[in-house]
């Protein structure tokens, strides 16, 4: 599916934002892409599309070259902006000449979609609100039907309720062939619908794993008084002190906190891919 070695890219000479970056995925999942803002979520999502081109290295997406830009790769991949600049028509309209460019666009599906979410066809885009036009865009996206759908922070500018609405959808309009990819920094709106995780950080994946994976290797727990084993990570909650764990060989697996596996990963980050290095989930 996606195919990445030694991927070199910069906006400026002096700067690169990735310097040798590489990355294996395969089909059929719903990737969480995690890492502080500046890190190069946004434009790694556009190298895989073809909306930015590689200074070197190798990049392969669904056996196309994004580079090239060629019909057949474009037809299978979309990429859902944080922002967009939406035209003075009808959601209907939009979904109809945008809709014609993708062989596997559903209009059915589309029109299921907005009335889940509570829009109709004839709003106009440009004078609904900022979470309505997300939320017909979200609508469009899923309608696709593409190989590989790209989201960037796609739950901004959204309000709890569609944040709910948001996951349910995701998980019942697509499909075990379809790999999404959601760019976030507001890691719990992903908790709950990510099958595995990719953090990015200082221009490398940093840990690539699936969440049965890490939760088999890290215990997220409250610290408790006279704790025994030495968390690898600890930060203040209203519910008190919480703390990463490396998990025990008898210790079952318990539930997985992504904002706390990520804020580990970035604070202690040696400690937690020395507890996660026996599986090879690190790069």
């Amino acid at each position: 599916m996606i195919h990445v070695q030694g991927l070199e890219f910069g906006y400026k000479r002096s700067r690169k934002v990735f310097r040798g970056l590489g990355l294996e995925l395969g089909q059929g999942s719903i990737t969480g892409l995690l890492g502080r803002n500046g890190e190069g979520k946004t434009t790694l999502l556009k190298l895989l599309t073809g909306q930015l081109l590689r200074q070197s290295g190798q990049l392969e997406v669904l056996g196309h070259d994004p580079k090239r830009r060629q019909v057949p790769f474009l037809q299978q991949v979309y990429l859902l902006p944080e922002e967009v600049n939406v035209p003075s028509i009808s959601i209907g309209k939009f979904f109809e000449v945008n809709g014609a460019f993708y062989p596997n666009y559903d209009a059915a599906m589309g029109s299921e979609l907005l009335q889940i979410f509570s829009l109709s066809p004839e709003m106009n885009l440009k004078k609904i609100s900022q979470g309505q036009k997300k939320k017909a865009l979200i609508a469009f996206a899923l309608a696709l039907r593409v190989p590989l759908l790209l989201m960037d922070e796609p739950t901004n500018g959204l309000d709890i309720p569609s944040k709910s609405e948001f996951r349910r959808v995701l998980a019942q309009y697509t499909s075990d062939e379809q790999t999404i990819i959601i760019s976030t920094h507001q890691v719990r709106d992903l908790e709950q619908i990510i099958d595995s995780v990719l953090v990015l950080e200082q221009g490398q994946i940093i840990c690539q794993a699936t969440v049965s994976e890490i939760a088999s290797r890290l215990r997220f727990a409250p610290v408790q008084p006279g704790e025994a084993t030495q968390p690898l990570y600890t930060e203040q909650s209203p519910l008190g002190l919480l703390g990463v764990f490396a998990r025990g060989e008898d210790e079952e697996a318990e539930d997985f906190s992504m904002e706390l596996c990520f804020n580990a990963l970035l604070a202690a980050r040696p400690a937690v891919l020395s507890a996660l290095q026996s599986q090879d989930l690190t790069k």
